[in-house]
């Protein structure tokens, strides 16, 4: 609203233009709201927090996750339910911020190698440590698990 509160019914999107107003950066979009009390009023100008396109089963990965091959393919390490490290092919959609949209290749619950990648290769045993995406450097640096010695 004019005064910086938030409206208190949510609204159904109708229409969104394609093209945006090369001078103020607007859109223009057709949103329906319920209006019992009359607050809204036809041509009002206001500003809103659009959530579209949500995938409720979308599997998210960290770009540092995420290597290529020789023929540029995106691949992945993982770690299996036995402790060994397997190589995944992906299929990325797009990024989001510091993450890939994983289309396929990835099953939800499954571990992926984020640091250390260079440590590891298909088929060795590891050791799986949680991810902290933290401030930690050099040997504060828990997130890099070593291979497992062999018995």
């Amino acid at each position: 609203m004019d005064d910086g509160s938030e409206y208190p019914y949510k609204g159904d999107l109708k229409f969104r233009d394609v093209t945006v107003d090369p001078t103020t950066g607007s859109v223009i979009l057709r949103i329906v709201f319920p209006n019992s009390k009359d607050i809204l009023m036809p041509g009002m100008f206001v500003r809103a927090v659009l959530q579209e396109g949500v995938h409720k089963k979308a599997i998210l990965v960290p770009q540092q996750a995420v290597s290529r091959d020789p023929k540029g393919n995106p691949i992945t390490l993982i770690v299996d339910k036995n402790s060994v490290v397997q190589q995944k092919q992906l299929t990325l959609d797009r990024p989001i911020g510091n993450k890939w949209l994983v289309s396929s290749g990835l099953e939800p619950g499954e571990r992926v190698i984020v640091e250390g990648i260079l440590k590891v290769k298909p088929g060795i045993p590891v050791k799986a440590v949680p991810f902290e995406n933290g401030g930690l450097t050099g040997k504060e640096n828990k997130n890099v698990a070593p291979p497992a010695k062999k018995n």
